[in-house]
């Protein structure tokens, strides 16, 4: 709901004094501003009513939230220290090249026999001729 400009207030005013009379509109008055103090005293004492019931009732889950509230910070600050624990590299992980174990960098690869290249097999030199 929107606040009314001037301008609407002023026409609002004009209707009125044209439908009601300028003899009638202080009785309308009046009366519009006991009912409006009525609406607040039943306003306030709902209020009242309801406030406790309110309050007995939104406790147990306001507890709850709280205690929700401390586990997620008890779980970020652990998963942040097991963060800041796994980025530390360990005393042999940082002389060994990344994407190798340590007993694979111990072994050295031997060539397989089968590899070796055309250019590399045996020369016509080498060859002994048959008799």
């Amino acid at each position: 709901m929107g606040s009314l400009s001037f301008s609407e207030i002023v026409v609002i005013v004009l209707v009125i004094l044209i439908v009601f009379g300028p003899n009638r509109l202080p009785d309308l008055a009046r009366k519009a501003g006991e009912f409006m103090s009525k609406v607040r005293n039943a306003s306030s004492s709902m209020t009242d009513a309801l406030g406790v019931d309110y309050e007995e009732t939104v406790e147990p889950f306001l507890s709850a939230k709280r205690d929700f509230d401390s586990i997620k910070q008890d779980l970020t600050k652990t998963v942040t220290t097991f963060g800041q624990a796994a980025t530390i590299p360990d005393s042999n992980e940082v002389n060994d090249p990344p994407g190798k174990d340590a007993e694979d960098s111990a072994e050295s690869p031997e060539p397989d026999p089968e590899a070796i290249a055309p250019d590399e097999a045996e020369s016509p030199d080498d060859q002994t001729t048959a008799p």
